[in-house]
């Protein structure tokens, strides 16, 4: 008798985990930005009818998730649903998708002119801001110079880690920004050296940067009074990226005239 129950339950346990994958695997949960049910800004599901530009079909959620964590990694950005839909469909080998992202962008950094980073700005992770421009990278050195051209560090996009090297193989460095040759120089070098606080005459996005970093900002930095960065926040990337030692050149500042 004890044989028979024990041969049922063992029957049953490999009836129960030979059932094929399918519904119910992982349900979409209530809150789906939960971890495990998303890859990257795709749900997961296991119907493929359910699949669209929110929703990826996969039974292997963990393969998935490494797909995306590879764009990420070598493109600064998650990969889209249907860029998942396809590599999951065919198959796609971590090692060959690395070598085709790796491919891709180390294109884009040979022809920077005519690459998504022509006329933006770009950080690496060698704490350094540039401006591509005519597919050169120039590199920006302080936030008056940055202001002066009305580039904004939010605005910038991130060289991933594991490009750093390519991206300065491949990319033409040129001569650094300079200050005085910003479309709104005069508005600014009037802002710092002038005292004049009317910030009209910038564009809205400029204008609100320059006022809440120069203006009423606070217990934070007063870049145009204070003498000395002070950090806004935990992992403020601008000390790291520019060059702040100009402020000691502040009216009533150490090193002012």
């Amino acid at each position: 008798m004890k044989k028979i129950i024990l041969l049922t339950t063992v029957i049953a346990l490999v009836v129960l985990f030979a059932q094929p994958v399918g519904a119910g695997m992982y349900r979409e949960p209530d809150y789906p930005y939960e971890l495990g049910y998303k890859a990257g800004d795709c749900i997961m599901v296991d119907n493929p009818d359910e699949a669209d530009s929110e929703h990826v079909y996969t039974l292997n959620p963990d393969h998935t998730i490494e797909i995306n964590t590879e764009y990420l990694q070598r493109w600064g950005r998650n990969a889209r649903c249907d860029e998942l839909q396809f590599h999951v469909n065919y198959n796609t080998p971590l090692d060959r998708l690395q070598s085709w992202l790796n491919e891709v962008e180390i294109g884009r950094y040979q022809n920077m002119a005519a690459s998504a980073y022509e006329g933006n700005t770009v950080s690496t992770s060698r704490h350094e801001w540039y401006f591509i421009k005519d597919g050169i990278a120039h590199r920006i050195y302080d936030w008056p110079t940055a202001m002066s051209w009305g580039l904004l560090l939010e605005d910038r996009k991130s060289i991933p880690a594991v490009h750093t090297g390519s991206f300065y193989q491949y990319v033409t460095i040129g001569e650094p920004l300079n200050y005085a040759d910003g479309s709104f120089f005069e508005e600014i070098d009037a802002i710092w050296k002038d005292g004049v606080r009317d910030y009209s005459n910038l564009p809205a996005r400029l204008a609100w940067t320059v006022e809440t970093t120069a203006g009423q900002c606070g217990s934070y930095t007063c870049a145009f009074d204070d003498c000395q960065y002070q950090y806004h926040y935990p992992g403020d990337p601008y000390p790291n990226l520019l060059d702040w030692g100009w402020m000691a050149y502040n009216p009533g500042c150490p090193l002012a005239e």
